[in-house]
């Protein structure tokens, strides 16, 4: 089937969604499977049946291939609309998770976006899962940590995962675990810091 060569599988999707993001960048190989996440050896397998359909195009550099989104396909309007309007659905159900700890916990003083959401990048990931909605709860101390964590489990399996299907495991700190966390530069810790998104809150000082 048609839709089938070009969204058919987890690999074409996430191509597509970095090829549909930088539409006036060509991608070699190894840099269109770095940015979509898979191997060399799927992009070469898989995405002759997408250039077949003229969605994308390629040109041979030597022993290379540079892929890149054919912008005058009739398709590219409809799949970008799709890419983007998953992001907001994914911004829009971090939002309700936000919303739903500021409720729940007096003690709460930031709330950190992280990962592809906070970056705009969702993977639409028709083929197989959804992506994860990675959201850090800093919360004055240690009182009212599980008590917010189990709170939060609980109103994301009832509220956000039956209603989108995505996936979302909170992380609670304390304001101290994080501090410490950023003074031992531990990567995660580190990713959130520099490229997370507040939600709620204002963000730490670096090593307070």
């Amino acid at each position: 089937m048609y839709l089938e060569k070009i969204i058919g599988t987890s690999t074409k999707v996430a191509a597509l969604s970095v090829l549909l993001n930088s539409p006036e960048r060509r991608f070699l190989e190894y840099e269109l499977a770095r940015e979509a996440g898979v191997a060399v050896s799927e992009i070469n397998r898989q995405m002759p049946s997408v250039v077949q359909t003229g969605l994308v195009k390629v040109e041979r550099i030597g022993k290379g291939k540079l892929y890149q989104i054919n912008e005058k396909h009739f398709l590219v309007p409809s799949l970008r609309k799709l890419f983007a309007d998953l992001n907001a659905t994914y911004r829009k159900a971090a939002a309700r998770i936000c919303k739903a700890a500021v409720s729940e916990s007096k003690g709460l003083e930031t709330v950190i976006l992280v990962g592809s959401t906070a970056k705009g990048k969702v993977r639409s990931d028709i083929s197989e899962s959804p992506s994860d909605i990675d959201l850090v709860f800093i919360v004055k101390n240690a009182s009212g940590k599980e008590t917010l964590f189990s709170s939060l489990v609980s109103y994301i399996n009832s509220e956000i995962a039956s209603e989108y299907g995505i996936a979302c495991y909170p992380i609670v700190m304390t304001k101290e675990e994080y501090s410490n966390a950023l003074a031992k530069k531990e990567r995660f810790i580190l990713n959130v810091q520099n490229e997370g998104v507040e939600l709620y809150g204002k963000r730490l000082k670096r090593f307070s």
